[in-house]
């Protein structure tokens, strides 16, 4: 399913497959608003500028769904806000800053390291993450304007009290004094 339009409103998306037969397709400045993804593909897709708001993922293929793209040209970041994650898989998260989201027994397996968090909650197993803070060191931004316009990895009021962390860990001075942990939980 190809999307011409910039602008997406109350739309139900039942499995759907927004793929491009193995082509990268881009999404740029696209906004969805109370949208409902059930079941979708979205392999290969390439989110660059976006809005999601008020959205919900449920099951389907997130896990090639690159949900905060940039390039030299176009140094946008792509934005979730009050969106839901239930029970999905989620590998690249690029440069994106999710407000107010919820995960719901979702499957990470990740490492976080230019995508921030802001009020989000998140409940189930996580397992085999990694959050990276503004002093991670590695080689994934491409340039000093990706650096500079991410958030760098923020996670601010985020609440794991109803999470199970197994293999996780947050490197390279994420600020961890506004996170709520589960009880049993310790962070070093």
């Amino acid at each position: 399913m190809k999307l011409t339009s910039k602008h997406y409103s109350n739309q139900i998306f039942k499995k759907a497959s927004f793929c491009n037969g193995g082509l990268a397709e881009w999404w740029t400045k696209k906004t969805f608003k109370r949208c409902d993804f059930d079941n979708c593909d979205f392999t290969d897709i390439m989110a660059r500028g976006c809005r999601f708001i008020g959205c919900v993922f449920k099951r389907g293929k997130l896990q090639h769904f690159y949900m905060g793209s940039t390039t030299l040209v176009m140094p946008r970041k792509t934005v979730y806000r009050n969106c839901t994650f239930e029970r999905v898989k989620l590998r690249n998260f690029g440069i994106a800053d999710f407000f107010d989201c919820s995960f719901i027994n979702c499957d990470f397996r990740s490492a976080f390291i230019a995508a921030s968090f802001t009020r989000c909650s998140f409940i189930g197993e996580i397992s085999g993450c990694v959050f990276c803070g503004p002093q991670y060191k590695g080689g994934y931004y491409i340039n000093w304007l990706n650096y500079w316009i991410s958030n760098k990895g923020r996670l601010h009021y985020v609440d794991f009290t109803k999470a199970t962390l197994i293999d996780v860990a947050f490197r390279g001075g994420v600020d961890l004094s506004t996170t709520k942990f589960p009880i049993d939980y310790e962070t070093d």
